[in-house]
C-alpha cells in the first residue's frame, strides 16, 4: 500500500489539540471518541480533520486520515457513558463520511484504524504483558477491521512486550498495520528496550511482520539521532523505521507530562525538521504529534511540494 507512494502526509495534533480545546464532549475515557455523539463536538471534530485534510488536497499529497479512536478500546469504552455503543465503528463511519465528500478524484486520503496503548503512552508500568495485551486490544482491532480501515496503526507504545501483543493481534486481521514507538535519545522505548531489538524480535517472531515501524511524540531531533545510530548498527532495521509523527518540542516524555501549556516551534522550523528526514533519511510518512496544528501540517506540506512539482 505504501509502495504506491513517494510520501504520504499525516495529519497533526488532534488528541491534545482537542483535548485542550475545552469541548465538554471530550470524554475522560475514549477522549476525541466521545465527540461523535454530540453534534457540537461532532461538528468540531470534523472540522479538524478536514483542516488537515484539505492540505492534502490543496498541494496533491496523499494523506492519512486517522480515526478518533485511539483512546477508545473496549475496557475504556465500558468504563464510559458510550458503554453499549459502537463507537469504534461508528468512528471509521464517520471519516469514510469526510473522505467520500472530497469526491472521486481527490488525492488519496488513506484511512488508519487508530489505538493506543492500554495504559498511559509515558508510562510503560502501566502496560499489559503479551498475552494480556492481545486479549485487552483484539476486541477493538476486529472492529476497526471490519468497519473498514485500509490499514491499523497502533500509537504511542511505550510498551514492547504490549506491542508484541498488538501485532499478534493485528495479524489476524489480514490487514496491513504498522506499529509507532516512544522512544528515548538513548534509542530506547520507554521500558528499556532498545528499539532495534523490539523491531527485530517482533519481525521475526511475527507470521506476517508489520509494513513498517514507526516514532511518535518526540521531536525530529531525538528520531535523527536514534535512527542514525541504527543505521550504524544494525542498518536493515533502521530501512524498517518509515513514519514519524513529530512534537513540535524536544522535551522527555516527563518533561512534557501534564504541562499546562504547549511547548511549540515555529510552524517553518517544523516542515523543515520533519522533511529533511525524507530527503535525508528516506522516511516516506510524515505527520505530527503533540504541538503541531493546521500551520505546522502546512509548512510541511509546502516543504514537500516544493520537491514533487
Amino acid at each position: 500500500m505504501f509502495d504506491d507512494f513517494h510520501v504520504v502526509l499525516g495529519q497533526g495534533s488532534m488528541y491534545e489539540r482537542l483535548r485542550r480545546s475545552a469541548n465538554s464532549a471530550f470524554d475522560p475515557e475514549i477522549a476525541h471518541a466521545g465527540m461523535l455523539y454530540n453534534e457540537i463536538g461532532r461538528e468540531v471534530l470534523a472540522d479538524t480533520h478536514r483542516e488537515y485534510l484539505d492540505i492534502g488536497q490543496e498541494y496533491g499529497i496523499p494523506m492519512i486520515a486517522g480515526t478518533p479512536t485511539w483512546r477508545a478500546g473496549n475496557v475504556r469504552i465500558n468504563r464510559s457513558q458510550y458503554r453499549g455503543e459502537s463507537v469504534n465503528t461508528d468512528a471509521v463511519e464517520f471519516i469514510k463520511c469526510i473522505r467520500q465528500s472530497y469526491g472521486p478524484d481527490a488525492s488519496p486520503i488513506l484511512i488508519s484504524g487508530v489505538m493506543g496503548p492500554f495504559g498511559d503512552g509515558y508510562i510503560s508500568e502501566e502496560a499489559p504483558d503479551r498475552a494480556n495485551a492481545v486479549e485487552i486490544h483484539r476486541p477493538q482491532i476486529e472492529d476497526l477491521a471490519e468497519a473498514g480501515v485500509d490499514f491499523l496503526k497502533a500509537q504511542t507504545l511505550p510498551s514492547f512486550e504490549e506491542a508484541k501483543g498488538i501485532a499478534q493481534a493485528m495479524v489476524g486481521t489480514g490487514l496491513p498495520y504498522l506499529l509507532s514507538f516512544v522512544i528515548r535519545r538513548d534509542g530506547n522505548i520507554l521500558d528499556g528496550t532498545s528499539l532495534d531489538e523490539a523491531i527485530d524480535v517482533i519481525d521475526n517472531e511475527s507470521i506476517a511482520p508489520p509494513t513498517h515501524y514507526a516514532i511518535n511524540c518526540v521531536h525530529t531531533s531525538v528520531f535523527s539521532a536514534v535512527y542514525a545510530n541504527i543505521h550504524d548498527c544494525n542498518p536493515s532495521v533502521a530501512e524498517r523505521i518509515l513514519g514519524i509523527d513529530a512534537n513540535t518540542s524536544a522535551k522527555t516524555p516527563e518533561e512534557l507530562d501534564g504541562l499546562d501549556e504547549i511547548d511549540t516551534e515555529a510552524p517553518v522550523e517544523f516542515g523543515k525538521n520533519v522533511f529533511a528526514l525524507h530527503q535525508h533519511l528516506g522516511i516516506k510518512c510524515l505527520g505530527g504529534c503533540c504541538g503541531s496544528s493546521t500551520e505546522h501540517i502546512a509548512e510541511l506540506a509546502q516543504q514537500i511540494s516544493g520537491t514533487n512539482r
